[in-house]
């Protein structure tokens, strides 16, 4: 019903065994062929996808591979989505990188702060090179909103007045579509940031 083109790329990432599952002596039933995007589980059932990480797979390729070109596309005036769908203990919370734990090394460090920094890096790099071209550097503006997703309401992690406990409280929050199908939200708090490390700041002391 609309002229612009919507692209969505399945990326499938299995986790090694938690220390927990080896003492309990827990089998791995999963299988992977390397450079086929396929998920075998036993030996009867096989699932394919857009690309397949194996349980060797570094946070550095997971970023470089599924994220780096959604960032650098955002210049172009692309809009991007990236989420992490799965059950408890799939890994979720290591891959996005939401635990925000300050002591982590950058090895470690997951697809939202590696995203923010690469965001930075571009704006800066673009502000270079209009300068090295004798042009006015262009004008960024980088907004910042934090929302979960929890049993089908959304919850604005930002807002000071919002009772932490109350989660199952009806969200205010609505989510719109423009007339050229870009999705906006109404009713979120909305913080301005200028560098890398203020959005890193409010992430981790919301």
């Amino acid at each position: 019903k609309s002229n612009h083109f919507i692209c969505m790329f399945a990326f499938h990432r299995i986790r090694p065994q938690l220390a927990k599952e080896k003492i309990e002596g827990c089998h791995i039933c999963t299988s992977v062929t390397p450079g086929e995007p396929q998920v075998f589980l036993g030996k009867d059932k096989a699932f394919t996808f857009d690309y397949v990480f194996d349980i060797e797979s570094q946070q550095e390729q997971i970023y470089t591979q599924c994220i780096e070109k959604l960032i650098e596309g955002c210049f172009e005036g692309y809009n991007a989505t990236v989420f992490a769908y799965g059950q408890t203990g799939a890994g979720k919370t290591y891959t996005m990188g939401t635990g925000f734990d300050v002591n982590i090394i950058e090895e470690e460090q997951g697809i939202i702060s590696r995203a923010v920094k690469h965001l930075f890096k571009c704006i800066e790099e673009k502000k270079e090179i209009a300068m090295k071209n004798g042009v006015p550097p262009p004008d960024f503006k980088v907004n910042s909103q934090f929302l979960e997703l929890y049993n089908e309401e959304v919850l604005d992690l930002f807002d000071t007045t919002r009772d932490i406990d109350a989660k199952n409280k009806k969200s205010n929050i609505r989510i719109h579509e423009d007339s050229t199908g870009g999705i906006y939200t109404v009713g979120v708090t909305t913080r301005n940031v200028n560098t890398e490390s203020e959005v890193m700041a409010i992430l981790y002391f919301k």
